[in-house]
């Protein structure tokens, strides 16, 4: 026992530093028995302090001691974001049903047959016994007729009152009639039409009541999950960080926040060796509790140092506050707007860029070009990229094996480490460039707004609720995790709902950016669709300001159309939404250039597209003008030359104003050299003059 003990200490050294050693033993006691005693000592209340359920110390157990006890606490469900509504689906009685009863969801009443529907009819007493004085019929007999004929009261007494020769002829009428329909069998085709009918606006009912069901466990779940972080080892050998969401059974799920909590109330991963582990948390007061006294806990991380972002946080759990945490929210919520417009007059103040300036400078880059040539003709090029090899027809050209060689060096990895690629394509680092040069008026036309969780929780949440507040509708979101070389972005979700906003910072080893969601774009025969433009920055001499060169690659663009006709009835479904990043196991249309816009000129007549295209350019060029002037240039280097592709993808709104969706590195563009056949040729004519190619290539580019 001893040895089993210790080893269970050194197993779980880590999650034990939290918890006060005199408990280590007892909650080893427990765990090994797998006791949820919990129950023993406190008891549920349901609306008395809180709307829903609260967890009490038992009026008949005497005080409970700080440090005197420890309990386990089970996990009632473990999820994630993606798989939560399916595993809902999938598990209506074990699992749907409990979190509706442990989130004091109300339960929506499942489908009634008709039959079912009869027995459960009131009858009017009233009602009969007026058509049966009228019919001069008795109760019984007046109440069938009523039940007969859907309570309509005329048609009722009618039947009642017919003449009885004239009934027996419309009787015998309708026997001959309905003989002849059952011999020829479309009595039964009827029936069987209405039955199927029946059946199938029976299941769409209960598809739909499933859905609401769903929907609302989801939403209302923001407010009871937990998390916890973990690393888990990948095929290729590297590390992944994971967080783990789940919702503790009914006893944890009650538990109340406080400021000044009673007690703790931690996850602990309990290892049984070649079992596996278990997944627990664990309940120990820490200060002398009453009987009768309200369970409390402190659910705001301790990472969260601001007092604001403390107050955001707990939006998220309005209906589990100790009365004493439930200030006056109207106040609080103002706070948090005036946080909110507080960064946007700061970031408007402290703007650095002019997006009234031109990039390049033509004659001054081609003069560049044309006078720094070196005295060899050859061009020697290092790639590691099979298309840029294959792709390429120019003359002066020698290909060499080694990077130190080559006057230019186009590879898969040589622009990763410069700050000019990270700030473009790390949507964190993309975020705070647009704001710091432009602040967040200027750019809000064409870039939607960000934040970062792990330092704006407070501002993104006062932004929710001031969008809400103007417009009467709540902001949708998407949000990602951060982009890093090491922990690539992960796939980006829609959130609907504040509490989801706010919880999406419990995200510690993968940080979350969130982002504004447009609800208005511009539509495709009523499909959405994104536009995705080649761009080349260049600068052939870090050491003047003359030398840039910025260009659209304009002999095409690639447009993506969404698979289904947009609505926002379902906002998950991907292939209605075309969300930027979330391609993979989507296959999206792809559409010619060219009979994009000529169907876009007839759909949206009057439009003009070089008008659109006009806007898209300026865009880029506002884009690029603050990366070229705030960032080291890319580290694509060939005799002082520096340069770097990208792929710029656009939404458009229904006012046809361009919006900035996603920004990437084109170090491989194996897919658009299928598309055409020159444009490697053209990339590399505006980057040395040798290839004499350079006024050819220049009319490939619209230069900003």
């Amino acid at each position: 026992m001893s040895s089993a003990f210790e080893s269970f200490v050194a197993v779980h050294q880590y999650q034990l530093e939290s918890i006060p050693q005199d408990l280590w033993q007892p909650l080893f006691m427990k765990l090994g028995e797998d006791y949820l005693d919990a129950g023993s000592v406190m008891e549920l209340h349901q609306g008395d302090p809180l709307p829903g359920l609260s967890l009490h110390l038992k009026q008949d157990v005497g005080n409970l001691e700080k440090h005197s006890d420890i309990f386990l606490i089970d996990h009632a469900w473990t999820t994630t974001p993606e798989t939560a509504k399916q595993q809902l689906h999938e598990n209506p009685t074990t699992l749907l049903e409990r979190l509706e009863n442990l989130m004091g969801i109300e339960a929506e009443e499942g489908w009634v047959d008709d039959d079912e529907e009869d027995d459960d009819i009131e009858h009017d007493d009233e009602l009969i016994s007026m058509v049966a004085e009228q019919a001069n019929v008795s109760y019984e007999k007046a109440k069938q007729a009523l039940i007969d004929e859907n309570y309509e009261v005329v048609n009722a007494i009618a039947n009642l009152t017919i003449d009885p020769e004239f009934q027996k002829q419309a009787d015998a009428l309708q026997d001959q009639v309905l003989g002849q329909l059952i011999a020829s069998g479309k009595a039964q085709e009827k029936e069987d039409t209405v039955n199927k009918e029946k059946e199938e606006k029976k299941q769409q009912w209960i598809k739909d009541w499933m859905n609401r069901r769903v929907n609302n466990v989801y939403d209302t779940m923001w407010s009871f999950i937990q998390t916890y972080s973990y690393t888990v080892l990948k095929t290729d050998g590297q590390s992944a960080a994971q967080t783990a969401l789940y919702v503790n059974d009914e006893v944890g799920s009650a538990v109340s926040h406080s400021s000044q909590p009673n007690m703790v109330c931690v996850p602990f991963i309990f290892s049984r060796g070649a079992s596996g582990m278990i997944p627990y948390s664990i309940l120990f007061p820490i200060q002398t509790i009453q009987p009768g006294e309200l369970i409390t806990c402190d659910l705001v991380p301790k990472t969260l140092e601001r007092d604001s972002d403390r107050q955001a946080y707990l939006l998220a759990f309005q209906n589990r506050l100790a009365p004493e945490e439930q200030h006056n929210g109207d106040e609080q919520k103002a706070a948090l707007q005036n946080a909110f417009k507080t960064l946007v007059a700061t970031s408007d103040n402290g703007k650095t860029s002019n997006d009234d300036v031109t990039i390049t400078n033509p004659e001054k880059y081609r003069n560049a070009l044309l006078s720094s040539a070196a005295s060899s003709k050859t061009v020697k090029v290092y790639t590691d990229i099979d298309c840029i090899r294959s792709g390429v027809t120019l003359p002066n050209i020698q290909w060499v094996k080694e990077e130190g060689q080559a006057d230019i060096t186009w590879t898969k990895t040589a622009v990763e480490s410069s700050s000019l690629h990270s700030n473009l394509i790390y949507q964190q680092n993309f975020a705070q460039l647009i704001r710091r040069a432009y602040g967040c008026t200027d750019s809000a036309l064409w870039f939607l707004p960000s934040y970062l969780l792990s330092k704006e929780l407070a501002e993104c949440v006062g932004d929710a609720l001031d969008q809400t507040s103007s417009s009467g509708k709540p902001v949708l979101w998407t949000t990602q995790s951060y982009d890093t070389p090491e922990q690539p972005s992960q796939r980006r979700r829609i959130i609907t709902t504040l509490p989801e906003l706010i919880r999406q910072y419990d995200t510690p080893m993968t940080p979350q950016l969130v982002q504004h969601y447009p609800t208005n774009p511009c539509l495709y025969n009523g499909k959405k669709f994104h536009l995705r433009y080649m761009v080349l920055l260049n600068q052939h001499s870090p050491s003047s300001s003359d030398t840039w060169f910025a260009g659209v690659y304009n002999k095409m663009f690639w447009v993506r159309l969404a698979n289904k006709k947009f609505n926002m009835e379902d906002v998950q479904d991907m292939d209605r939404q075309l969300l930027v990043g979330n391609d993979a196991g989507y296959e999206m249309t792809v559409l010619d250039h060219t009979s994009f816009i000529r169907h876009m000129e007839k759909e949206h007549a009057p439009l003009k597209w070089n008008d659109v295209q006009g806007n898209i350019n300026k865009v880029i060029k506002d884009i690029l003008h603050a990366a070229s002037t705030q960032s080291i240039a890319a580290e694509n280097k060939a005799s002082g030359t520096s340069f770097g592709v990208f792929t710029f993808d656009f939404m458009l709104t229904e006012a046809f104003q361009p919006v900035i969706m996603d920004i990437q590195s084109t170090i491989n563009p194996s897919t658009v050299c299928k598309d055409d056949k020159q444009i490697v040729d053209n990339f590399l004519s505006v980057i040395d003059s040798r290839f004499d190619a350079l006024d050819k290539g220049l009319e490939t580019f619209t230069l900003l």
